[in-house]
């Protein structure tokens, strides 16, 4: 057991940790998993997170996203100054001790979706090594006056969209970020996203909620893949930026209404994979020209007044037209589709076979 490098451990199984918890550890990876942590349980004070922050000093890996934490996460944490990933999650409030998180400086990834964390505290900017920090958001980050960064940051998620946002990524803090997530509780004003234009390196951006595309900065991105979710209002101007942005492969729109788009011959010119799921209401016009790299559609869950199936499957780089829960006006229209060569038609569940007439 002294070579073991992996442990995984059950809920379940606090009798063992507790029994074991003067024994140090050669650990490398803790993987956590299979119930909650601390509602009305003998693990409500925290023996196995303790047990895990005072005998695994040599731990590099962390995964406790399958435990639903409920029990205060010790400070003794930050003891684990090997750590390198670290994911976590808890749905109550005050239960992770960001503070403590934040002198894990040779921490790489930081993985808190699920959790609920509206700020995240100014020693955030201590952790120079961090490479990956997921959340789920909306979550602001610190506000401060020095010129802290963090250089090798490339992914962050879940950020709430607002002024200090806006402050931190046009003074370039997050200078080599290649995935952004925002999310915005209110209508996001005229030239507020400009601020990202210092990101040269952004491939891809996701937005939650409110969206507005109308500063031309906005076109000098190298943006590569763009996800729209739950935007509450998509303009036919906003469509009139994507679909000028010259690197896009690809595009996810997901929970929108009401949507407009207006294809010219020269929209969306590097578009390969476009996905819609829950688009209702939607009316879809396209002239010939229009998304000649498109190879992927995929339709989950959508409602359209008007949709050019035939113009899409006549896309010479068409190769994939998936449709998962389709309408019954939509399901009738894919039963009367003639699908060209090379282009496949994927259709879940299968539609009825259609009634043969009688002569």
């Amino acid at each position: 057991m002294s070579k073991r490098r992996r442990i995984s451990i059950h809920f379940a199984n606090h009798p063992y940790i507790s029994s074991n918890s003067c024994e140090p550890s050669s650990n490398r990876s803790v993987i956590g998993f299979g119930g909650v942590v601390g509602v009305e349980s003998p693990l409500d004070k925290g023996y196995d997170l303790k047990w895990l922050c005072e005998n695994n000093k040599l731990v590099r890996v962390v995964e406790l996203s399958n435990m639903d934490i409920c029990c205060l996460i010790p400070k003794e944490i930050e003891n684990l100054d090997l750590l390198r990933y670290l994911s976590i999650s808890s749905g109550a409030r005050h239960v992770i001790p960001a503070d403590s998180i934040c002198n894990l400086w040779n921490l790489e990834t930081l993985d808190m979706r699920n959790s609920k964390i509206e700020c995240l505290p100014k020693g955030i900017w201590k952790l120079q090594k961090l490479r990956h920090f997921y959340l789920d958001g909306p979550t602001s980050l610190p506000i401060t006056d020095n010129e802290v960064a963090l250089p090798n940051l490339q992914v962050l998620t879940g950020i709430a969209l607002n002024h200090n946002t806006e402050s931190l990524l046009a003074k370039a803090r997050f200078p080599n970020l290649r995935k952004l997530g925002l999310y915005s509780s209110r209508e996001v004003e005229s030239g507020l996203l400009s601020s990202i234009h210092p990101l040269r390196h952004l491939q891809t951006l996701k937005i939650c909620k409110y969206l507005n595309l109308s500063n031309p900065s906005f076109f000098q991105l190298i943006l590569t893949k763009i996800t729209l979710l739950d935007v509450l209002v998509v303009s036919v101007s906003i469509w009139t930026v994507l679909g000028s942005l010259t690197n896009l492969r690809i595009l996810k729109v997901v929970g929108c209404a009401n949507v407009k788009l207006d294809c010219n011959e020269s929209s969306f010119c590097q578009l390969e994979v476009f996905k819609m799921v829950k688009v209702t209401d939607m009316i879809w016009n396209m002239k010939k020209g229009a998304m000649p790299r498109l190879q992927h559609l995929v339709i989950e869950r959508c409602n359209f007044f008007v949709i050019p199936l035939d113009e899409l499957c006549c896309l010479s780089a068409m190769r994939d037209l998936e449709v998962l829960h389709p309408d019954p006006k939509l399901a009738d229209m894919l039963q009367q589709l003639q699908m060209r060569d090379g282009c496949k038609l994927q259709v879940n569940p299968p539609l009825e076979s259609r009634p043969i007439p009688n002569n």
